[in-house]
């Protein structure tokens, strides 16, 4: 689920940009997941990275709000016990690397920004997305701002020099692994003794 919410915003990310500047060539993605701590072997293995906007997963937590669910549901008058879904949030860093134009980096990151601006919300029945991605994604973009302490502790743990960024939190990521724990038939009465 984790990839599919990734790669469904990656896809309406590139077709966003790929349709407002309209020089680009329609066989290459622009946007890209991958790790961006491994940017600096550009040369390498990596040289795809450049020119690129690189979207990088750096964190991910539960979101504790919506962990008091139920573990039970009725199912044609069956009880059916099973543990409730696993809400996350994703943190997702979008880089824009362009070793040679600044500039060129800086209007790329503003793309995304105004893209995140105008598609609220992802999933499959407001975003195409590519075939064999789950259709129960639904994914909920906020702007998250780091404080300059952050800003430190992430590009030294990324073991990067620091290029244009911006951060996402996505909301609503829901992991179920859909396995059943018991099931049983409803308590109907009660037996004194």
């Amino acid at each position: 689920m984790i990839y599919d919410a990734l790669k469904l915003m990656q896809v309406a990310l590139q077709n966003y940009i790929k349709e407002v500047e309209q020089t680009l060539d329609s066989s290459q993605d622009i946007v890209i997941l991958d790790n961006i701590a491994m940017a600096e072997e550009l040369g390498g293995n990596r040289s795809n990275m450049n020119e690129r906007i690189v979207m990088s997963l750096v964190n991910l937590e539960e979101e504790t709000t919506l962990k008091n669910s139920p573990n039970y549901h009725m199912v044609n008058g069956r009880t059916i016990y099973q543990n409730p879904p696993i809400s996350l949030n994703l943190f997702v860093l979008f880089s824009v690397l362009h070793s040679e134009q600044y500039d060129t980096a800086l209007k790329r990151l503003a793309r995304v920004i105004e893209f995140f601006q105008w598609q609220r919300e992802f999933s499959f029945t407001t975003t195409p997305g590519p075939n064999g991605l789950s259709k129960d994604v639904r994914v909920l973009p906020d702007l998250y701002t780091l404080t300059f302490d952050q800003l430190n502790h992430l590009w030294g743990a990324l073991g990067g020099k620091q290029v244009p960024f911006v951060m996402y939190r996505t909301r609503m990521v829901m992991l179920d692994a859909q396995k059943l724990q018991s099931e049983g038939e409803p308590i109907r009465e009660r037996v004194l003794k």
